[in-house]
């Protein structure tokens, strides 16, 4: 696995807006970090190891400025590197597995070399931060791909209007959604066979703001506090709670489709919430709607899985 490889295709996908500039400064700077740690193995000189991690440091703060611009739609000129991390943190914007990393990082590398110019850095150490920095700028990517997703499904939802679902439980409400749903994305998205989950996340959450504003949507909300799993979406309208899980494919697979149910019961478990939806978008697809309703048996009775599979 090339992380850089992997960095560079995620700035590459992004659509043009004015975080580009930005982040193509950070896939710089990670290259450049790159060179030093390989100057440093090639000629034995341990200064080229510090070089690197004063370069991902740069890589770390353009990332976070960049994530800013996206997340809170604010500019960040102006604003400290310091400002910006805590009102990301503080705000709760940044999602949990992008605080973790962005956590480790500043503790590890970014704290103690710009604290104490006195420090020198190790071979090891050098290539632990470029690693980290680009894990972080790659999830961090993720989560700004998926807002972009958001705002142009929106938009693209308030432009062609649809009739919401009335006297619907909820389960069916969401799936007639859904479905309609898929029909505006197939649209705007009828040339792409790389379409990644984050981008279908992003953009059903932004469908469902624009289309159904009086139900609560969570994305990646919490199943449990005495868990760390979190669903794709939870969905709640007055006292009922739903579920959703989504899967990109190429083809149903029996094993995607196996798989994706047992995540979908655990999550169901774990959480109390005794209806879901499994939501297989394959790409490419027909447009074709594939409805199935699975009834597992839980200890407080029998749950409702609907699988969409758009083929």
């Amino acid at each position: 696995m090339n992380l850089l490889e992997i960095l560079r295709s995620r700035v590459n996908d992004l659509p043009d807006g004015d975080y580009m500039q930005g982040l193509k400064a950070v896939l710089q700077h990670i290259e450049v970090a790159s060179r030093h740690l390989e100057r440093g193995q090639a000629d034995a000189d341990d200064t080229a190891f510090t070089d690197a991690i004063y370069r991902t440091n740069q890589a770390f703060e353009g990332s976070l400025k960049e994530a800013y611009r996206v997340l809170t739609a604010k500019d960040p000129a102006g604003e400290s590197p310091y400002n910006i991390e805590n009102y990301l943190q503080q705000q709760n914007v940044l999602r949990p597995r992008v605080l973790a990393q962005l956590t480790n990082y500043r503790r590890e590398w970014r704290n103690p070399s710009t604290h104490d110019y006195r420090l020198d850095f190790d071979e090891d150490e050098a290539l632990l931060a470029i690693v980290t920095v680009s894990a972080f700028a790659i999830v961090l990517i993720d989560q700004i791909t998926e807002r972009i997703s958001f705002e142009q499904a929106k938009i693209v939802a308030a432009e062609q209007p649809t009739l919401p679902p009335i006297g619907q439980s909820l389960l069916e409400q969401v799936s007639t959604l859904i479905e309609q749903f898929t029909i505006q994305f197939n649209q705007t998205h009828a040339d792409r066979t790389d379409i990644r989950e984050v981008e279908i996340v992003g953009a059903l959450a932004g469908f469902l703001a624009a289309t159904a504003p009086e139900l609560k949507t969570q994305v990646e909300g919490s199943l449990s506090p005495e868990n760390s799993s979190r669903a794709d979406f939870l969905i709640t309208s007055g006292s009922e709670h739903l579920i959703i899980e989504v899967k990109r494919g190429r083809g149903i697979s029996h094993k995607i489709t196996v798989d994706a149910m047992q995540q979908v019961i655990a999550y169901m478990s774990m959480s109390g919430i005794n209806q879901a939806i499994l939501f297989i978008y394959n790409s490419p697809n027909n447009g074709h709607v594939d409805r199935r309703l699975v009834q597992p048996s839980f200890p407080l009775g029998i749950g409702q899985i609907l699988i969409i599979a758009i083929t």
